[in-house]
């Protein structure tokens, strides 16, 4: 493994592969990049507003937001289900959190890939279109 064979260690690939393993950071990136301000919210009015405006990302970030909010409700079932069934038999509140919280984990992932399969979320890119939505908004905002 000496100089010239061509071996590189894993860390010294180059710039362009660490942005592709880590696309996502980067895109998250851009967002903030240049704004010395946070965006102003969002109410649910503009969020209408962006889907009728656009007839690509409209759509998919309704069904986005729809499938957040699945994603949200199996969180919030899955940790009292959990807790209380935690708490009925072992009567120990410590349990019960520990129960709520991974009971919240695991319910909002099966919420999630529920939503995903169900809602169509799997043929699209969500980050994209959360990311055309965060960009129509601070262009209006200018």
């Amino acid at each position: 493994m000496g100089e010239g064979d061509g071996y590189k260690p894993w860390w010294a690939i180059d710039k362009a592969a660490w942005r592709e393993k880590f696309a996502v950071v980067y895109k998250l990136k851009s967002i903030s990049e240049g704004r010395d301000q946070p965006l102003p919210p969002w109410s649910e009015k503009d969020v209408e507003e962006f889907q009728n405006s656009d007839p690509v990302y409209g759509p998919q970030l309704k069904l986005v937001r729809q499938g957040a909010n699945i994603a949200n409700v199996g969180a919030v079932v899955g940790g009292l289900a959990t807790a209380a069934i935690t708490f009925k038999y072992s009567r120990s509140a410590v349990g019960a959190i520990g129960a709520f919280a991974g009971g919240a984990v695991v319910g909002w992932a099966l919420a999630e890939e529920g939503a995903s399969l169900g809602l169509g979320l799997y043929k699209f890119n969500c980050m994209d279109t959360n990311l055309k939505f965060l960009d129509w908004w601070e262009k209006k905002h200018r």
